[in-house]
């Protein structure tokens, strides 16, 4: 098994994991298809081992940003169906052929370089992506996009599986401009049929839509941050399915010493110490994702108390006040575990917490954690794997 010797890590409970995808396949429709977003580095938890677990919990296929990521689950042994939901170029088609990777379509030189494509013993798996206002990608519904399917079914090298949208507001509660959206989807999924297109899935569901309006995500559900345990953002519906989150973000003290009245802490000294204080330092600073713009926010678990961030966050360490601990602690020894996402006790820091810091939402909290921070997997109580981008 891999190993690491910084001891912050970023600990993955594979159990909570499949329990949230197992929470929205039981709010689903029976029919409909989950797909699991395993992009960024499956939101930062680590893509490969994402994947795996996720296609054993029943996921019927992943979804990536790009064909890099794709070719690392391939590479990694990983044979579920795959769709690249970003751009790519004609550089990449026959690689994605050769490999088994579904690619959208939504530009007609793309489409172009598809169909010239030398023949080969696989056809080009594809899928379609209508733009019904989120102003990304995709083709407009209001443009001739139908002499664009229709040329892509006409070429004989190509695998037509499917037809998506993507919402752009399905996590507030105003729902207005996401059934705006969906109507226009549902048009034209109405004249794919009545065109008789032969497009087996047509779908539009984000984490999102799965929580508040499953009816909306039409053949597959592409399960996001909900799969991670975050929920989309504070409108949506918390209390129809519960999740658990996967990931915390954990270190431990590797001094604990007492400075005097007056003392500097860390660089431009934007704390200094009132009294005699007790400082612990903790090996993971902003180059590990734990942002410098956390500086005077943050808190960390210590014992099961909350113990502010003080001073300026270093690009690898960063300094509690452990006399600052809400409930007080006794005497802290390095060595001791501290949390900065995640649960301790009763007590729990979660990734919105931090974000609410920083100005941002929970995904960037999550995508941005460094890879050179060891990803621990857990299962049933035990480490089934460690991923160490040093090793």
């Amino acid at each position: 098994m891999t190993s690491y010797y910084r001891p912050t890590r970023a600990e993955i409970s594979l159990d909570a994991l499949g329990g949230n995808i197992a929470a929205f396949r039981g709010a689903i429709p029976n029919d409909m298809r989950i797909m699991a977003s395993v992009k960024a580095n499956a939101y930062g938890h680590g893509a490969v081992e994402i994947a795996r677990k996720a296609v054993k919990c029943g996921a019927d296929a992943l979804g990536v940003a790009f064909l890099d990521e794709a070719l690392q689950l391939r590479r990694a042994g990983i044979t579920a169906p795959i769709l690249v939901l970003g751009y790519v170029g004609p550089e990449g088609l026959a690689v994605a052929r050769d490999f088994d990777i579904a690619v959208t379509l939504f530009r007609e030189d793309i489409l172009e370089a598809a169909a010239q494509l030398p023949p080969g013993p696989h056809k080009l798996r594809v899928q379609l992506k209508i733009d019904t206002g989120m102003g990304r990608l995709g083709l407009l519904p209001d443009a001739p996009w139908q002499r664009f399917v229709e040329r892509a079914l006409a070429l004989p090298g190509l695998e037509i599986e499917g037809m998506y949208t993507h919402y752009a507001t399905a996590d507030e509660a105003d729902k207005s401009y996401a059934r705006l959206q969906h109507e226009r989807f549902a048009s034209i999924a109405a004249e794919v049929r009545r065109r008789d297109y032969p497009i087996p899935l047509l779908h539009a569901g984000n984490s999102a839509a799965g929580i508040d309006t499953p009816e909306w995500a039409g053949g597959m559900l592409r399960l996001g941050i909900g799969m991670y345990g975050i929920y989309p953002s504070a409108e949506v519906n918390r209390q129809r399915i519960p999740l658990q989150p996967v990931l915390s973000l954990r270190s431990e003290l590797v001094m604990a010493k007492q400075v005097p009245a007056g003392w500097g802490v860390s660089y431009g000294v934007r704390y200094k110490a009132q009294r005699a204080e007790r400082i612990g330092t903790l090996p993971i600073g902003y180059a590990d994702g734990y942002s410098r713009m956390l500086t005077g926010k943050a808190e960390v678990l210590v014992r099961g108390h909350r113990a502010p961030v003080v001073g300026t966050i270093c690009m690898d360490q960063c300094m509690v006040a452990l006399d600052g601990a809400a409930g007080g602690l006794g005497p802290v020894q390095a060595g001791e575990e501290v949390v900065l996402i995640g649960s301790q006790g009763e007590a729990s820091i979660t990734a919105e917490e931090v974000a609410s810091h920083l100005g941002t939402i929970p995904y960037e909290v999550i995508c941005m954690l460094a890879a050179r921070v060891p990803r621990v997997y857990t299962e049933h109580g035990r480490i089934i794997a460690i991923g160490n981008a040093l090793d």
